[in-house]
């Protein structure tokens, strides 16, 4: 009796181990293909732990100012300004809001006009940005003075092909004293002595932020050609915002003196042609610019209390003309409502 009992057990045992062993054991149980509800859950789950991660690396505080890559300028809020302000000399300008993305005022900003020395906002940004992206460039680079840049005049540093500085030295003098010599060595350097190919290069980087009414014919501004270097005033807003970005840019920019060749026995000291910073407060830039043919000019940034505006003034006759205008009509913009914010066509990189 008890050996029926004991063979029946084992029977049955035998038959749930067998069955179990075949759902779970099957050599084919690993490589069975996962249904369409399996494979999609699968990749969702693995899709989200990635945009997680994503998320957790790129994460980064937003700009005080986003940095347009296209700027499109809308009617200006206001037509005229008051006739406190004397705009005797003026030949073209725009006051533009950065933040609220808005003309406040303009005349005649679409136009092409010489504008001198200004150019060297465009070869200033050029070699901020390939400090950023070249692994052979740093503002540490020494670069050896070429005959070249030697024989450039008009506003210089009297640089000399016995001399050797650093590219951030050089930019410094850019940025302060306007150095045609800099300039010209600057770009020189950067595209391997091939002065064309960074002309060229300066041309396509404002068809890219849609300067479509600029043509550079040289790095630093001098007259060359029927023209000489053009733009408009809007153009300039666009070269500015990509500009301000770089901190370097304005924090060399506001220097009013700067000590060059610190290490000789009589240093050479350089006084900034952007008398606005002593002038108008907030003022951190960015560039004047004269010849005959293209008057006294500037792009003036300014920032108060988070609130930047850019003012572009053409054409005068005099410094002291330009300056008083561009102080007075920053003021006017400060004294005016802000506009409403408008980032619709702003982006974060350039």
């Amino acid at each position: 009796m008890y050996k029926k009992v004991f063979g029946i057990v084992l029977i049955i045992h035998l038959i749930v181990f067998a069955y179990f062993g075949l759902r779970s054991g099957s050599p084919n149980s690993e490589s069975r293909p996962q249904t369409a509800i399996e494979s999609s859950g699968s990749s969702a789950v693995q899709d989200d732990l990635l945009q997680e991660d994503d998320l957790i690396e790129k994460i980064v505080p937003e700009p005080e100012i986003a940095t347009p890559k296209i700027v499109k300028f809308n009617e200006p809020l206001h037509a005229a300004l008051p006739t406190s302000i004397n705009a005797k000399g003026l030949d073209s300008g725009i006051l533009f809001d950065a933040k609220a993305n808005r003309v406040l005022w303009e005349k005649d900003s679409q136009k092409p006009v010489r504008i001198a020395s200004m150019t060297k906002m465009m070869t200033a940004l050029l070699a901020f940005e390939d400090v950023e992206e070249r692994n052979d460039l740093s503002m540490d680079t020494i670069i050896k003075v070429s005959n070249a840049a030697f024989r450039i005049g008009g506003s210089q540093v009297w640089l000399d092909p016995r001399e050797s500085f650093s590219l951030e030295e050089l930019l410094v003098t850019i940025m302060v004293k306007s150095a045609n010599d800099s300039s010209y060595l600057v770009g020189e350097y950067i595209e391997n002595g091939n002065m064309d190919q960074f002309i060229e290069r300066m041309n396509t980087r404002a068809a890219e932020l849609n300067m479509t009414d600029t043509e550079f014919l040289n790095a630093h501004g001098l007259p060359e050609g029927a023209t000489g270097n053009t733009a408009s005033c809007q153009d300039l807003v666009r070269l500015a915002l990509v500009l301000y970005r770089f901190d370097k840019a304005l924090e060399w920019a506001s220097i009013p003196t700067y000590k060059f060749r610190s290490d000789s026995e009589e240093p050479t000291i350089l006084a900034n042609h952007n008398r606005l910073l002593l002038t108008t407060a907030g003022v951190n830039g960015l560039k004047t610019g004269y010849t005959k043919a293209a008057g006294f000019c500037v792009t003036a940034t300014c920032e108060r209390d988070g609130r930047v505006l850019i003012a572009v003034t053409t054409g005068f006759g005099s410094s002291k003309q330009r300056d008083n205008f561009t102080k007075a009509l920053l003021e006017w913009g400060y004294a005016q409502q802000p506009a409403s914010h408008n980032t619709s066509e702003w982006q974060k990189s350039t």
